[in-house]
Formats: structure tokens, sequence, C-alpha cells
């Protein structure tokens, strides 16, 4: 219990702390209806940093500027899609705070998560902003704003699942992700680190956790950020449930650009530093429960 307030206690005062979170050197269970807003998943597939540029330079004085949020439609409660195909979430009142301070438009697009990163490579997006894990792999092609808000990874189990993490990990059991997540590519690295696991891979974070639910998969790596507002929301779920361990240390969510609009990144960081710990920004965390 004391681990877990703990926890609790340094993502409530995230906002107050954003500056210390760069880590690594700046690194159906819900009733959800069917979203009018569609997630395309034809991106070009760009393989390296070398990518289309929008935004490396200040537009001209007086230029409209329309910024395209590429986001995850069923990842609450940072962004998802309600029922009357409007995206809705944490990261979406932010950005738009940060959109009227800069006098911008923001063009909501959904996109299947697996193919998020290469579309905004490829200029379908002009930004991702959607629980976005710090990744140094990530860091290979894409930029990231300062850290916003910080995650741990675990590994969540039914509550009548006794055996040790390492246990499971080693089981040959199944252990479902959601593809292209962090959560993946822990698992990745857990299998070549020689775990034995076979890795069920799934659209959404709450797909992964219904797998385990319905016992297709023994457990699921996910997201703090994810697992800790739905079962506070959802006590007689929570209780079905219980975290077998951390997978790794803390880490944090960033906004992601291209690498090379260093124009938009300067204003996001600069935005974020202005926002992070404001009367605004606790109002959003509690309003989005966390």
């Amino acid at each position: 219990m004391a681990q877990k307030e703990s926890r609790r206690d340094v993502l409530k005062y995230a906002g107050t702390a954003v500056a210390g979170l760069v880590v690594g050197g700046a690194a159906g269970w819900l009733a959800k209806p069917t979203p009018t807003m569609t997630a395309p998943s034809n991106a070009t597939v760009v393989t390296s940093a070398t990518s289309v540029a929008k935004f490396g330079q200040a537009p001209p004085a007086g230029t409209p500027v329309s910024i395209v949020h590429g986001f995850d439609a069923a990842y609450p409660p940072f962004t998802q899609v309600n029922a009357q195909g409007v995206a809705v979430g944490f990261d979406v009142d932010v950005l738009q705070l940060i959109a009227k301070a800069n006098g911008w438009t923001i063009i909501e697009k959904p996109w299947q998560w697996a193919s998020i990163i290469p579309a905004l490579q490829a200029g379908n997006l002009d930004l991702i902003m959607s629980g976005l894990t710090m990744l140094a792999s990530r860091y290979d092609v894409i930029e990231f704003s300062l850290p916003y808000y910080p995650v741990f990874h675990e590994l969540v189990v039914l509550s009548t699942e006794t055996r040790t993490l390492d246990t499971i990990l080693h089981s040959g059991e199944t252990i479902s992700v959601e593809t292209g997540s962090a959560a993946d590519d822990w698992a990745t690295k857990l299998l070549a680190a020689g775990f034995t696991f076979n890795k069920l891979g799934l659209d959404t974070y709450e797909l992964a956790l219904e797998a385990v639910g319905d016992k297709r998969a023994t457990g699921s790596i996910t997201d703090s950020s994810f697992l800790d507002p739905l079962f506070r929301a959802n006590p007689k779920m929570a209780a079905g449930f219980r975290i077998a361990g951390n997978i790794g240390g803390l880490t944090a969510y960033g906004i992601g650009t291209r690498k090379a609009d260093t124009w938009l990144q300067s204003q996001l960081n600069h935005a974020l530093e202005d926002i992070a710990g404001t009367p605004q920004w606790d109002d959003l965390l509690a309003k989005w429960n966390l």
C-alpha cells in the first residue's frame, strides 16, 4: 500500500516537476461507443530520421497556423473519441490550452497506434500527443518536448494469480500488449533478455486488459497512467486484478514532433513551462482523475 500511495503522490504533483522528469537522458472492459472519427492506418512508412519539415521556422506574421494532432482514439483518460465523435481527454485539453495561447487551430486526427510515428514522419500528422512515452528508440526518428506526465510500466494480472513477476515472465504463457506501444517495446526487450512468454499484440490497452480478464492472456504489460484512473473509476473491476510488479523504472510522456520542426518544438516547450503546475493544470488533472 505504501508503494501505491508513493506512486500516486508522484502522479499528483507531476505538473510541478516537468523539468525534472526527463528520463534516460530525455529519454471490452469499458463500454465504448463506436467512434464516428476513424483511425487510418495507411501512412507512408519512413524508416529513418529524415522526414518532411513543416514548422522548422516561424510562419510569417499573420499567417494562420493549423496543427494536425495525431492521437490514439482509445487511450483514456489522455485521448479518446466520445459518443459524439469528438476527441476528448487530458492531452486534448492541454493541447487546446497551448493552441489558444498561440492562436493556433488544432485539427484532431485519430490514428492507429502501430503506424502513428510513420504517419508523423510522412507529414500526415504534425505532432503526437497521446500518452507517448519518451523511449530511446523513438528518439532515433522523432523529437520530444519536455516531459509532462510521469508513468510506470507494470504487469497486471488477475487477483487470483499468486506467482511472482519473474515466474510469470518465464512461464511460457501469453502476455498481452498494445501493438506499437511502450509496453510492446518492453515486451520485446524482455524476450531479447531471455524471458520466456508469448506476446499477444492487440490494438489498444483496453483490449490487452480484456484479454487478461477473459484468460486469453496471463498478464498484460500496461501503463500506470492508463490503469490507475481506470481502476479508481471502477473499483469493482479493480478488485479482480493486481499489479504483479513494475517493468523498469519511472518514465515520462512527451509530445512527439518531426526532428526538423524546431520552431514547433520550441513553442510547445515554452507553453508547457508556462502551464505545468498552474491552477489550470491542476484542474485538468482533477477533471481527468489523474
